[in-house]
């Protein structure tokens, strides 16, 4: 048997029937690229189950799945993924996978950031178009395809959930001193310093901040930030509920 089990945003969020599966499996396997796992959690996943989780990479989930799957044959195997298991497009791998070796496969879902993100926005979900990632980027490094995401979306009046890229050897995002002025350079005549949007960090978490600011104003409340991750929504055409919503957590208003 091998389990696919969704850990939330934060600790607290694994539900009952996941701390079954735990109990139940013989070892217990993680990845954190996707987005971070702190290490508290992973301690309480522990002491719940009985048992040490063990960390596993992007390789061992996408070059070595064959290999990471077929330990399910001869004992339960839970697979730990931040968020909901089968959000990340390449987790769908393993179930393809498992499937072709005859492992049977249990899903447990669980919160995940598009969901969460996009619900304490404000903004209606039925009107947001595809999510776009930003990059981490260097000299030699500058993609700029994700920007072409976020103006097609602006074209169809939709709104967009805007990600930051995942360092995966230490499993957290680029901060947003880092993304905005990406976004700023990959985005002109799209988005410019003025462009209001809400900006969102550790959602799901005891220290969760929403503000509805332009990203000038955003580079600059997150020069003194300790959040751990952060993502950015931005909306648009909005209708008076969507306004409202979403001017309840401008600067101007606190």
């Amino acid at each position: 048997m091998l389990y696919l089990i969704g850990l939330g945003l934060d600790s607290g969020d694994l539900s009952i029937k996941a701390a079954e599966c735990l109990r139940n499996a013989d070892s217990i396997l993680y990845e954190g690229y996707t987005a971070s796992i702190t290490q508290e959690y992973i301690n309480e996943i522990a002491l719940l189950a009985g048992k040490e989780p063990k960390k596993i990479t992007r390789t061992d989930i996408e070059d070595h799945v064959r290999d990471t799957v077929s330990m399910a044959k001869e004992s339960s195997i839970a697979i730990l993924f931040p968020g909901d298991p089968l959000v990340a497009t390449t987790h769908h791998i393993i179930i393809e996978e498992a499937r072709n070796q005859g492992i049977s496969v249990s899903v447990v879902h669980a919160p995940s950031i598009f969901t969460a993100a996009i619900g304490e926005s404000g903004l209606d979900i039925y009107k947001f178009g595809p999510t776009a990632t930003i990059p981490r980027v260097s000299e030699k490094y500058k993609p700029t395809s994700f920007i072409n995401v976020i103006t097609k979306n602006l074209g169809n009046k939709q709104h967009t959930l805007i990600l930051f890229d995942v360092t995966e050897e230490k499993g957290i995002s680029i901060g947003v001193s880092e993304a905005i002025p990406t976004l700023l350079e990959a985005g002109k005549g799209t988005v410019s310093q003025d462009t209001k949007a809400v900006f969102m960090a550790d959602i799901g978490r005891k220290a969760q901040q929403i503000t509805y600011a332009s990203l000038k104003e955003m580079a600059e409340l997150s020069k003194n930030s300790s959040i751990r991750s952060a993502c950015i929504v931005l909306p648009s055409d909005m209708s008076f509920a969507e306004k409202r919503a979403v001017e309840s957590h401008s600067t101007s208003s606190t």
